[in-house]
């Protein structure tokens, strides 16, 4: 028997958090964090609020249900804040191991060093390359590579002797991702036909028919928007997500190749490029500067100012974050200043609630009041729609269906899709964080 008990991500979006137990062993699957709970809060430093403060403002899981109980390892299916970014709160708790591709286990590391305070013993050594499986005990665990808008994602199974669970809460369907993995569709049909007891599936972009575009046409949009921009001759500004590395490498190359000088600015994306190009995943051109450090940004700032169309400006700040690079160039408060001219990339969606669109909304206003030019949704997202989601369940063909990481709207949608494609009403579990549900026997 299965037992599968979510403690976050269940009728929301973030904070993903789930444990799979066989016969009262635990292997947990993420630890997030959910970022709107804690946007809602102003001057929160998550890495100063302890855990017990997180869990009362709902911005990491409640895991108190799991206190007592055996957890044989922690699990971690890609490098997202909604899904690692509890781990430095969570895991000391329970002496397990922890199991994360390497791309996914040094940014883990990074966000606890980032943390004040007594950094937890934590053992994150085990890098486990997409497509290998660990023992722990007598349950497999396989991270099988999958697409999404971060490299080294996994969906993750485990299996116990017949029984076995998929864990997807993440993932698109790309034949041309530019960088990394494909989806390993070959071995997703393989699980079909091996008996598959149950799936979690994700459904961020569920009310989205699809399919989902691939990174090569972000590109191909990025090419066109970047190509349109350059003409004004003012300064350029593209932003997207830190951790999106094949999309920072898009706007990297196609900036040289058109002309311009990319200058990447930002802590967060000085830290993942860092990891990346660590770990050999991507290579940058040598001549690209990296900025972090508040020095040597404000000084590459007043350089660009000087001589505003030869630069192409890549920062963070895509959600209308307070604390971003293009929020406080919007303020004021650092240069360059906006001018007529200038041209903004948004190479990101904005994150669906109430808090980040306020927040971008309030960006835009204050970019375009100051002469700024938008080019809105230059970008595909690392979440597959309903075309694609149904492609997937005819692949993994898993007996019963948990629908995960949505809003209570979303959840239902993946229920009526998988009514569509031939599931009973008894086949499709929708619940709540905190309550358990068992299956098999």
């Amino acid at each position: 028997m299965i037992e599968v008990l979510p403690l976050g991500g269940m009728n929301e979006i973030g904070k993903n958090m789930t444990a799979i137990g066989f016969d009262g062993k635990y292997i947990i699957v993420d630890m997030g964090i959910r970022l709107d709970s804690i946007l809602a809060f102003e001057d929160v430093e998550i890495g100063k609020m302890t855990k017990e403060e997180l869990v009362n403002i709902n911005a990491i899981p409640d895991d108190s249900m799991l206190h007592g109980k055996k957890v044989e390892a922690i699990v971690l299916t890609h490098g997202h804040l909604d899904h690692v970014g509890a781990v430095g709160k969570l895991a000391a708790t329970y002496n397990a191991p922890i199991y994360g591709t390497p791309f996914t286990s040094e940014i883990t590391k990074h966000i606890i060093k980032e943390e004040s305070g007594p950094t937890p013993r934590l053992d994150l050594r085990r890098h486990i390359p997409p497509g290998d499986t660990v023992d722990v005990g007598k349950i497999s665990v396989e991270f099988i590579p999958i697409t999404h808008s971060i490299l080294q994602t996994s969906a993750i199974l485990i299996r116990k002797g017949e029984e076995s669970i998929l864990v997807a809460s993440d993932f698109k369907l790309d034949d041309e991702p530019l960088l990394g993995y494909k989806t390993d569709t070959k071995r997703l049909e393989e699980i079909g036909k091996e008996g598959l007891l149950a799936a979690m599936v994700g459904s961020v972009r569920l009310d989205e028919e699809g399919p989902t575009g691939s990174e090569a046409q972000a590109k191909e949009m990025l090419r066109d928007a970047m190509n349109d921009a350059f003409t004004t001759r003012g300064l350029v500004f593209v932003t997207t997500f830190s951790s999106h590395i094949t999309r920072l490498k898009s706007i990297v190359d196609l900036a040289f190749e058109l002309g311009r000088t990319p200058v990447m600015i930002g802590r967060s994306m000085r830290s993942y490029t860092k990891i990346a190009m660590h770990l050999d995943l991507v290579d940058f051109p040598a001549e690209l500067q990296i900025l972090g450090r508040p020095n040597a940004v404000r000084n590459i700032l007043k350089k660009i100012e000087q001589s505003r169309s030869d630069y192409v400006l890549i920062c963070t700040g895509h959600q209308g974050e307070p604390t971003s690079v293009l929020t406080r160039i919007a303020d004021g408060r650092i240069p360059p200043s906006i001018k007529n001219g200038d041209e903004v990339i948004y190479s990101a969606s904005v994150i669906p609630n109430p808090i980040n669109q306020s927040n971008r909304a309030i960006q835009e206003t204050k970019l375009e009041a100051q002469g700024a030019h938008i080019h809105r949704n230059v970008h595909v997202s690392g979440h597959a729609g309903r075309v694609d989601t149904a492609e997937f369940l005819s692949m993994i063909k898993p007996e019963h269906i948990i629908p995960c990481h949505g809003t209570p709207e979303k959840l239902r949608t993946m229920a009526e899709l998988s009514r569509q494609i031939g599931y009973s009403g008894k086949q499709v579990h929708i619940f709540g964080n905190g309550i358990s549900l068992k299956l098999g026997g």
